[in-house]
């Protein structure tokens, strides 16, 4: 599932539902934080799960992610008027597609714009980790290839984020060139202007980790060791780049 922070106001589009292999679906939900309250959306025009969601310029938009063979991967791109949507009348609108489909990416709003960072090829049949980077222009309604990953990367959705103007990501899971898919530990960065690099390392290779800095201090916490053992530690330190 899929979520994004606006404010005050928590957005969930798409995702797996019914458990472990469960289908695709179209829901979008929002959550008023300080009303503690949900509120259904206009359902994405299809099923979808995995994809990148971010709000940018007072629209929520929706793109890449997994059909409903939990395999396939869409190049749809979706935008809803977040406005319009409160004032009563909005539906979902086009906008251009992903250039490289893919799944299981992070998403981030980065010097207005979106970047997808990474991702998988596929999800039931294979998992084939990808290092591209695209670049969205709200303003153009136009894709850019941004700064390829060192490795291929996916599932660090939760753990990918921006602070003081640079892109971090951590953990997830990695494919290095010739290498096996496994669960990573490494820190990256991205500046404006530059390329990745790494950062540090977190104590335990994770995949799927939600991480934060609050107050200075790095959080890490949940995720999955390898396979799919989810644990519930939570780890805080100082940035290792600090």
């Amino acid at each position: 599932m899929n979520m994004v922070l606006d404010s005050r106001t928590v957005w969930f589009a798409g995702g797996f539902k019914d458990g472990y292999r469960g289908h695709a679906i179209a829901e979008v939900w929002s959550y008023d934080i300080d009303q503690d309250r949900y509120t259904a959306a206009p359902l994405l025009p299809a099923p979808r799960a995995g994809g990148g969601l971010a709000v940018i310029a007072g629209k929520l938009h929706y793109f890449g992610g997994l059909m409903v063979d939990r395999d396939t991967d869409s190049s749809d791109h979706w935008f809803l008027d977040l406005e319009a949507w409160a004032l009563g009348s909005a539906e979902w609108s086009e906008a251009a597609p992903m250039p490289v489909p893919r799944n299981q990416f992070s998403t981030v709003v980065f010097d207005e714009k979106i970047y997808a960072i990474g991702g998988q090829f596929h999800h039931d049949s294979m998992q084939l980790d990808q290092p591209r980077v695209d670049i969205y222009d709200p303003a153009t309604n136009s894709w850019s290839r941004g700064p390829d990953l060192p490795k291929g990367h996916s599932h660090a959705e939760g753990a990918t984020f921006v602070h003081n103007d640079q892109i971090f990501m951590f953990g997830g899971h990695t494919t290095p060139a010739g290498g096996t898919k496994s669960t990573d530990r490494d820190i990256l960065r991205l500046a404006k202007e530059g390329g990745w690099e790494k950062v540090g390392e977190l104590p335990v290779p994770l995949s799927s980790p939600a991480a934060a800095i609050i107050q200075g201090n790095l959080y890490v916490g949940g995720g999955a060791l390898a396979g799919s053992q989810v644990q519930g530690k939570m780890w805080t330190a100082l940035p290792p780049w600090e």
